[in-house]
C-alpha cells in the first residue's frame, strides 16, 4: 500500500511537470509570435511629428521677396531660351529699369499664389502614385484552443496553441492597374497645372493691358485739364476785356474742374490696377517696384487656321482634360481587376499536446456573386462623364476661339479707323479753334467742343487699342504656351522661404515637348 502511494505520487509530480514543460513551449511560441508582430509594427511604421503654422516666418517671407531674387533670374532666363527655342544668348532679365511685361511673367510663375498652391495639391496625387500597387500588409494571427471535456487528468495538456500569417498574393493584376491609375492621375494633376500656369500669364497679360490703358488715361487727362487750364486763363483775360461773357468763360472753368474729379477717378483705378498685378506676382504691395506698362500686345499668329490648328494640338486645357479622361479609362481597368480574386496564403506553427505542428492555409475568394459589379458600373459612367467633359471643352474652346477672333478683328479695325481718320481731325480742329482764339475771337462753346472732341478721340484710340491686344491675348492663350511643354514650368518641391536662395519653389523650364 505505501509503495502504491508513493509510485501514485511520483506520476502525479511527473504529470505536472510535463504539462509545465509543454505549456512553456506553447508560452514561449506565442511569446515569439507577438515578438515578431510587435517588432514589424514598430519598425515600418512612421512617428507623428507636429509642424505648426508660423505666421512671423510666412510673413518675412512674403515681405522678401523680389524680382531681383537670383532664382527668378536664373528662371527667366531658362524660360525665355524654352520658348524662344534657341538655347543660346537670352536678351536678360534686369528689373532695375523697370519691371516689363516678359518679365513679370517669370516673376509671376514662381510667386503667384494660386499657381503655388496648386503646385503643393499636385504634390498629394504625387504621393499618392508613389506609393500605389503596394503589396497589403502580413496579418498575424494567434489561435488558442481549451480542451474543455475528454483531457487526460494525468498526462495531456488541455491548450492547443497555434500562429500564422496571413500573406495576399496579388494574382488579379489589381495592384499594377492601381499604379497605372495613380500614375494617370499624377500626369493629369500635372496637366492641370500646366493650365493654370499658362492661364495665369494670359491673366496677368490682360491685367497689364488693362493697368496701362488706365495710365495713359490718366495722362490724356492731364493733359486736356492743362489744355483746359491755358484756356480758362485766356477766357478769363477776355471776360475781363469785355471780349466774351462772363458766362461764358465759367464754362470752362466747370469743364476744368470736371476734367480733376476725372482725374482723381482715374488714378484711383490705375492705382487699384497696379495692385492688383502686384498681388498676382505674389508680391507684397509696398514692394519696391516700378512697372512698365505697355498698352501693345501681338499674338503669335492671327491666321484662322492656323489658330484651329494650335488649338487642337497644344491648348493646355484641351490636354488637361484629354489626361482627366486617361485617369477614367484606368480607373475602369482597376474596377475590372478588382473582380479577380488575390490568393492569401497563411503559414504558420502549432503546438498540440507537446506536439509541434507546420500549418499552411490558403484562401482564394470566388467571384459568384458580387464581382464588383458596383464598382465597374460606377467607373464606367464617370468615363462617359470624362468623355462628355472632353467633347463639351473642345466644342466651347473653338467656339471661344471664334468669338476672340471675331472681336480681335473689329477691334484692329475700329483701331486703325480712330488712328487715321479720328484722331487727326480732331488734332486738326482743335489747332484751327485755338488759332482762331489766338486772335481774340474766341467762340467759347466751339473751343470747349473741340478740346473734348480731342479727349474723347484719345480715349476712344486707349480704348480701341486695349482691346485689341486683350483679344490678342485670348487668342495667344487659346493656342496654348509656346513651348508646348507638357510639365510645369516649376517643380512641384516647396524650399526654403530663406530670401538669399529661392523662396518658394525650385524654379526650373521643363524641355520636355
Amino acid at each position: 500500500m505505501k509503495n502504491s502511494v508513493i509510485s501514485s505520487g511520483a506520476s502525479h509530480r511527473e504529470g505536472i511537470a510535463r504539462r509545465w514543460r509543454v505549456g512553456s513551449a506553447t508560452r514561449c511560441m506565442m511569446a515569439k509570435a507577438m515578438l515578431a508582430g510587435l517588432m514589424m509594427l514598430a519598425g515600418g511604421c512612421q512617428s507623428y511629428e507636429r509642424k505648426p503654422l508660423d505666421m512671423d516666418a510666412m510673413r518675412a517671407a512674403w515681405l522678401a521677396r523680389s524680382p531681383w531674387n537670383q532664382t527668378v533670374r536664373e528662371f527667366a532666363a531658362r524660360l525665355e531660351q524654352a520658348e524662344s527655342g534657341t538655347g543660346g544668348t537670352t536678351t536678360g532679365f534686369d528689373p532695375s529699369d523697370g519691371l516689363t511685361l516678359a518679365e513679370a511673367e517669370a516673376v509671376t510663375l514662381v510667386f503667384n499664389p494660386n499657381l503655388r498652391r496648386a503646385r503643393l495639391e499636385a504634390n498629394v496625387t504625387r504621393a499618392t502614385a508613389a506609393h500605389a500597387g503596394l503589396w497589403q500588409d502580413p496579418v498575424l494571427g494567434v489561435d488558442l484552443e481549451r480542451i474543455v471535456s475528454g483531457a487526460s487528468g494525468g498526462g495531456g495538456n488541455a491548450w492547443v496553441a497555434g500562429s500564422t500569417i496571413g500573406i495576399t498574393i496579388p494574382i488579379s493584376g489589381r495592384l499594377e492597374a492601381e499604379k497605372a491609375r495613380a500614375g494617370a492621375s499624377f500626369g493629369a494633376e500635372l496637366d492641370r497645372v500646366v493650365a493654370k500656369e499658362w492661364a495665369t500669364r494670359s491673366a496677368l497679360r490682360e491685367l497689364w493691358i488693362e493697368w496701362s490703358a488706365a495710365c495713359v488715361r490718366v495722362e490724356v487727362t492731364e493733359d486736356v485739364i492743362a489744355r483746359l487750364g491755358e484756356v480758362a486763363s485766356l477766357a478769363d483775360k477776355q471776360g475781363q476785356a469785355g471780349s466774351i461773357s462772363r458766362i461764358d468763360a465759367r464754362l470752362f472753368r466747370v469743364e476744368l474742374a470736371g476734367r480733376e474729379a476725372d482725374l482723381i477717378a482715374a488714378t484711383a483705378r490705375a492705382k487699384e490696377l497696379e495692385l492688383q498685378v502686384r498681388a498676382m506676382l505674389g508680391l507684397a504691395p509696398q514692394t519696391s517696384l516700378t512697372l512698365v506698362a505697355s498698352v501693345v500686345f501681338d499674338a503669335r499668329t492671327t491666321q484662322i487656321d492656323a489658330l484651329r490648328t494650335q488649338l487642337d494640338s497644344f491648348n493646355p486645357e484641351l490636354i488637361a482634360v484629354r489626361a482627366e479622361y486617361e485617369v477614367a479609362e484606368q480607373s475602369v481597368r482597376t474596377e475590372v481587376r478588382k473582380q479577380y480574386p488575390d490568393l492569401v496564403i497563411g503559414p504558420g506553427y502549432a503546438s498540440d499536446e507537446g506536439d509541434s505542428r507546420v500549418l499552411l492555409g490558403l484562401s482564394l475568394p470566388i467571384p459568384l456573386w458580387n464581382r464588383n459589379q458596383q464598382g465597374i458600373a460606377e467607373a464606367t459612367a464617370r468615363r462617359e462623364v470624362a468623355r462628355g467633359r472632353f467633347e463639351t471643352t473642345y466644342e466651347h474652346l473653338t467656339s471661344m476661339l471664334a468669338i476672340a477672333f471675331t472681336r480681335f478683328e473689329a477691334g484692329k479695325a475700329q483701331r486703325e479707323l480712330i488712328e487715321r481718320v479720328v484722331v487727326p481731325l480732331a488734332d486738326e480742329q482743335e489747332a484751327d479753334v485755338r488759332k482762331v482764339a489766338a486772335l481774340g475771337r474766341v467762340d467759347a462753346l466751339l473751343l470747349l467742343g473741340s478740346l473734348n472732341t480731342k479727349y474723347s478721340a484719345k480715349i476712344r484710340l486707349i480704348d480701341a487699342r486695349a482691346s485689341e491686344s486683350i483679344m490678342a491675348v485670348r487668342l495667344d492663350e487659346l493656342m496654348g504656351p509656346p513651348s508646348a511643354s507638357t510639365t510645369p514650368m516649376i517643380s512641384l518641391v516647396p524650399i526654403s522661404p530663406a530670401p538669399t536662395t529661392s523662396v518658394d519653389a525650385i524654379a526650373h523650364v521643363s524641355t520636355t515637348h
